[in-house]
């Protein structure tokens, strides 16, 4: 069974002579922790040109967001720790989904890559002359690094730092990634991108790392920033990469809820240090639905939060800080501390109003240990991958980690079989559209932000914490309908583009969701509460075949 319509290969075509051009050995799609990351390995010393790729800015991703930390053994004796735990802690979480292999690959190479950004001048929080590590859901030990409450900024200014002088790594800033081109041997050879202006330019490398993050904002509820639509997962489809394990969508059990507000993340370390969740009456209710409380695993956590709002009839609940002393508070989320205070909430005195939001995607691109995918020349990393680090539930802090080691470990591939083609010119060629795919200009009385709107709506009713069959058939057909008229239009904007890549992504998300007859991780089917030995694998898409 595949996806309920063939996506288009490419969303618009191009003539070679009618638009600019620009040769890099090594092209990065994408700004964060892995694609910087990436970046880096790649530029080998000066001999390889590598340009990269941000839709916004270059901080304009979700990396810039995290907040509570890297998972990493740093200090076994002082912690208690070792890396066996480590991977014991991922692989519980993954249930029963992980890549053992690739989970130890990450936590062992994981120190070091930590390590490296200490060394190139990250700071992160010491106690008492060490560095101060915190605890957070799943997690048996505590081993997260953070810089306060924004870790994931002080990772991106590092890393920017570090390329920002390097003369063979150029940058391109508000620059919208379309679709890869591929040659007529099927091997990845750039990007058709549109650029400020919304002229087309043809971008050709000998190899292509694709770093774009996630899907988040394919829901209405989300920690997501605006840029992560799911664009890099529609482009690999369309290219025939295979995706994997897209029903594995992750919701954060502590977003603030407020009116007016957007859905900001409240950090798990707020938990890890102390707070604990409570109803409007003020009654604690998470050790009734785990014995690990506030620090289970985040998919329980979440789902605890839905029963109890689902019991009191509220619509949120609370988390209450009143455990942690308020000097600390005002030390270690000074901008949980500022954002809740913005809209009143003095959180060293009162409790937060929280609920969940979706946060993280965890399936995607099948990538190898080198962030190798099955189509020649496309190399992935980061949140768009699915690497076996996570399995069916991605253990809290672990992402940066990922993103830190396979950002290194592709980058180094692609620089290294940059340098090996260096004698073959990289020519440009034309793209033609596949026949049989049709092609229309797009209506002037299509509302594109009301059918957006309308698709998170849809997603977050019937494919979020909890699913059943008949809301995942609904979601299911509402797309195909959405995507027959949709489609086939030729749009000239990333507003259009951006919307087609949403509708292909969340058809991907369904079609998981509603073959994986179980509940496994974040994966909850009310209809199919219990894991199966028989689904302890993997659900791949790919748009070689249609659906019956």
């Amino acid at each position: 069974m595949n996806l309920a319509f063939l996506p288009r290969r490419l969303l618009t075509t191009f003539r070679v002579s009618r638009i600019s051009h620009r040769f890099a050995d090594v092209l990065v799609v994408g700004s964060g922790v892995g694609g910087l990351s990436a970046a880096l390995a790649a530029a080998i010393d000066g001999r390889t040109e590598v340009l990269v790729l941000a839709k916004g800015a270059l901080t304009d991703c979700a990396t810039q967001w995290a907040q509570g930390g890297v998972a990493a053994v740093l200090e076994p004796e002082r912690c208690d720790d070792s890396l066996a735990a480590h991977v014991a802690d991922t692989v519980e979480a993954g249930c029963g989904l992980c890549d053992p292999s690739t989970v130890e690959l990450v936590v062992r190479e994981g120190v070091d890559a930590v390590r490296e950004l200490i060394s190139a001048g990250a700071v992160f929080d010491v106690e008492d002359g060490h560095l101060h590590f915190t605890r957070e859901g799943g997690h048996s030990r505590p081993r997260i690094v953070h810089r306060e409450d924004r870790t994931g900024r002080e990772i991106l200014r590092v890393l920017l730092d570090a390329v920002g002088p390097l003369p063979n790594v150029a940058t391109l800033e508000g620059t919208f990634a379309i679709d890869l081109l591929l040659a007529p041997d099927g091997r990845c050879r750039g990007a058709l991108v549109c650029r400020p202006g919304g002229h087309l330019e043809a971008l050709w490398a000998r190899r292509v790392v694709l770093a774009t993050g996630g899907a988040g904002r394919l829901y209405r509820e989300t920690t997501n920033p605006p840029v992560t639509t799911g664009d890099g997962l529609a482009m690999a489809l369309r290219a025939g990469a295979t995706l994997r394990d897209m029903e594995f969508v992750q919701f954060h059990p502590t977003t603030l809820y407020v009116a007016g507000a957007d859905r900001f993340l409240i950090s798990e370390a707020v938990r890890g240090e102390g707070a604990t969740l409570v109803d409007s009456s003020g009654e604690r209710f998470m050790t009734r639905f785990h014995p690990s409380g506030e620090l289970a695993p985040r998919d329980v956590v979440s789902r605890g939060i839905v029963e109890r709002m689902r019991e009191t009839g509220d619509n949120r609940v609370y988390l209450d800080l009143s455990p942690i002393p308020p000097e600390k508070i005002r030390e270690r989320f000074p901008y949980i501390a500022r954002i809740c205070g913005d809209f009143g909430i003095d959180i060293t005195r009162e409790p937060v109003p929280v609920r969940p939001s979706a946060h993280y995607t965890i399936g995607g691109i099948r990538v190898d240990h080198d962030g190798v995918t099955d189509v020649p020349g496309l190399l992935a990393v980061g949140e768009v991958t699915s690497t076996g680090l996570h399995g069916a539930n991605r253990l809290a802090s672990n992402s940066l980690l990922e993103g830190l080691v396979f950002g290194r470990r592709a980058g180094a591939r692609a620089g290294r079989e940059a340098l090996r083609e260096r004698s073959e010119t990289l020519t440009p060629f034309e793209v033609a559209q596949p026949e049989g795919e049709p092609s229309r200009e797009a209506p002037a009385g299509l509302d594109l932000q009301d059918l957006q709107r309308s698709l998170q709506s849809l997603l977050w009713r019937d494919v979020g914490i909890e699913r059943r069959r008949e809301g995942l058939v609904h979601a299911r057909d509402q797309i195909a309908e959405w995507a027959s008229y949709v489609l086939p239009l030729r749009f000239a904007n990333p507003t259009g583009w951006t919307l087609q890549n949403m509708l292909t992504t969340a058809s991907a998300i369904v079609h998981g969701a509603l073959t994986r007859e179980e509940s496994r991780g974040v994966h909850f089917r009310a209809d199919f509460p219990e894991p199966l030995e028989a689904w302890r694998r993997h659900v791949d898409v790919s748009r070689r075949e249609r659906a019956p």
